[in-house]
């Protein structure tokens, strides 16, 4: 029986000692004209299997339209490094190679106690950022509150002190 999901999907082998997270660059066009970032980073989930040491991670796009190219990001994390790398995914797979995701990254190291970064959502909850916790691989998840004085939903996502964190950050910039 077929599957009414068409899904893309595609495989990454992580050597012991690292852990790879894949995020798809989503584009709403419906926030964008209401004044809201047209682009979000979007977590993608992974199955791990695990054969002859290594740890094999199946990720899974759901495809919307036919012939879909979705923009993906991979971040590789290791004891003392973090790799990243995009490319896109398609019917065909993924492929690593340059694209023109309008990407920056960085990294926060907060050594003076619990420190707290504000973060904006758009009207559907998405957001052009992601912080990545160095040591887990996990990401740090806001915790949602309405700004009373503007009345926007926003988040504050809490950051450990003597810990590495990682940022990836999409943004479109109109020429």
């Amino acid at each position: 029986m077929e599957s009414l999901l068409q899904m893309n999907k595609f495989e990454v082998i992580d050597m012991p000692g690292m852990n790879t997270l894949a995020f798809l660059i989503e584009k709403d066009y419906d926030a964008y004209a209401q004044g809201y970032s047209l682009l979000s980073l979007e977590k993608i989930r992974s199955v791990e299997v695990e054969e002859e040491g290594k740890i094999k991670k199946i990720f899974n796009v759901l495809v919307e339209e036919e012939d879909e190219i979705d923009d993906i990001i991979l971040l590789t994390l290791t004891d003392r490094k973090a790799f990243l790398s995009t490319g896109v995914l398609d019917s065909q797979g993924f492929r690593t190679e340059e694209t023109n995701i309008p990407l920056s990254y960085g990294s926060i190291y907060n050594i003076e106690g619990v420190e707290y970064k504000e973060v904006n959502y758009t009207p559907d909850m998405k957001r052009n950022f992601s912080i990545i916790d160095s040591q887990t691989g996990e990401e740090v998840k806001p915790s949602l509150y309405k700004d009373e004085v503007t009345g926007q939903i926003k988040g504050r996502c809490k950051i450990m002190p003597n810990r590495p964190y990682i940022v990836l950050e999409v943004r479109f910039e109109e020429d």
